[in-house]
């Protein structure tokens, strides 16, 4: 299997655009959290599962975005 240029520059693309995608994320989970923390709660669905959403938040764009990107690079390519 050889690995074309068009899918590697694709999927530094698709990385760039997960990198942002998880910033902005965790902006609108951190926001949430403390927007029920200031309202007297306890933080809320943002606070009890900030572990298992944090991975999923940082797993699906940081992987999944390159490969998708190599993936449609590759394709459009040839």
């Amino acid at each position: 299997m050889s690995v074309s240029i068009a899918g590697v520059i694709g999927a530094v693309v698709g990385l760039y655009v997960g990198w942002i995608d998880y910033r902005i994320l965790k902006g609108i989970l951190q926001a949430s959290e403390m927007k029920n923390r200031q309202a007297g709660g306890d933080g809320g669905a943002a606070a009890r599962y900030k572990a298992p959403l944090g991975a999923l938040i940082f797993g699906v764009p940081i992987i999944g975005f390159p490969v998708i990107g190599y993936w449609a690079a590759s394709q459009l390519a040839g």
